[in-house]
């Protein structure tokens, strides 16, 4: 399989799962569990899922490790722990829309912690275009103030839920190097459930007492955003850099607010529609920038233009 045909399976792959992640905002609208409770669940239905497949082999890719790596992996589900709940709970305090699009976020994150982490270099004109990305965020966050402190600390809950998630994006490309994606998600999935069962019993919320469509929505979000969506992004961690994946985010506000308008009949007033412009703009700009510069740094270490490490 030549270079290029990699570069567009590896994107292909990454719009499924921008797909399938649009659906969570949706679908945890649709629970009456706790933020903690929801999340636990996501995680414990999806390892039981993934079961069959990441037992194979676990005990010798664990062994595998080094200590730095355990840490490292463990500090991977811890953030992703800390990214549910904080962002399932701005959901409920802010519109689908700015949740979604606050978590658009997550490359200029992911960008600053990577030059911070890795000393990758950034051009001038990548961190210009994460400056429109922000102001477009700004302009959201200025419109749900107006609404009122609801709205804005839904916002704060919600960008704080996506530093946490470019957390566990950054920890994950150093583990995935020495993991496989499946039993990377596996383990990840499993300190992630741990940590949040724990901390929904330490602040006495109930594990059981639900209804049975709240049930079916724990499985329809291990099924389509957690195994469709995260699990494929932790795949692709192993060819693409973390910021590029992250990058792709900028799909689910879109699809996550068509559906809201449709499903929920949410109103999207005209200053979201400028601030996402700006976010979008920003974004797709910045990973343009972000691909050339990655592309560049190939052919200096004299790889071929389009082939995926």
């Amino acid at each position: 399989m030549n270079g290029q045909k990699r570069h567009w399976i590896a994107y292909s792959v990454m719009g499924v799962a921008v797909v399938a992640v649009s659906f969570a905002a949706i679908l945890i609208k649709m629970t009456s569990a706790p933020a903690p409770v929801t999340a636990a669940y996501r995680m414990w239905m999806t390892v039981l899922l993934l079961s069959p497949f990441a037992l194979r082999g676990i005990g010798p890719a664990w062994r595998a490790l080094t200590g730095r790596d355990k840490i490292i992996l463990g500090s991977s589900g811890a953030a992703l722990a800390v990214h549910f709940i904080f962002w399932i709970n701005s959901l409920f305090y802010t519109s689908v829309a700015s949740a979604t699009l606050l978590l658009a976020l997550q490359p200029i994150f992911a960008l600053l912690g990577a030059h911070i982490l890795f000393r990758e270099r950034v051009k001038y004109s990548v961190w210009l275009f994460a400056l429109i990305a922000v102001f477009g965020t700004a302009l959201i966050g200025w419109r749900d103030i107006r609404l009122g402190g609801t709205a804005a600390y839904g916002d704060l809950l919600a960008v704080i839920g996506t530093v946490a998630v470019t957390a566990y994006m950054l920890a994950g490309q150093r583990v995935r190097q020495v993991l496989s994606a499946m039993h990377y998600s596996f383990l990840v999935y499993v300190v992630a459930g741990v940590v949040l069962t724990l901390y929904s019993v330490a602040h006495g919320y109930s594990l059981y007492e639900y209804p049975a469509s709240d049930w079916r929505v724990f499985i329809l979000l291990a099924l389509i955003p957690t195994i469709l969506g995260h699990t494929l992004f932790n795949t692709l961690l192993k060819y693409l850099p973390a910021s590029t994946i992250a990058m792709s985010i900028v799909g689910e506000p879109i699809g996550a607010t068509a559906l809201a308008y449709v499903i929920f009949g949410d109103a999207i007033p005209r200053l979201w529609y400028l601030g996402a412009a700006l976010v979008v703009l920003g974004i797709v700009l910045f990973m343009r920038a972000a691909h050339r510069s990655h592309a560049d740094r190939q052919v200096v270490r004299g790889v071929k233009p389009g082939f995926i490490e």
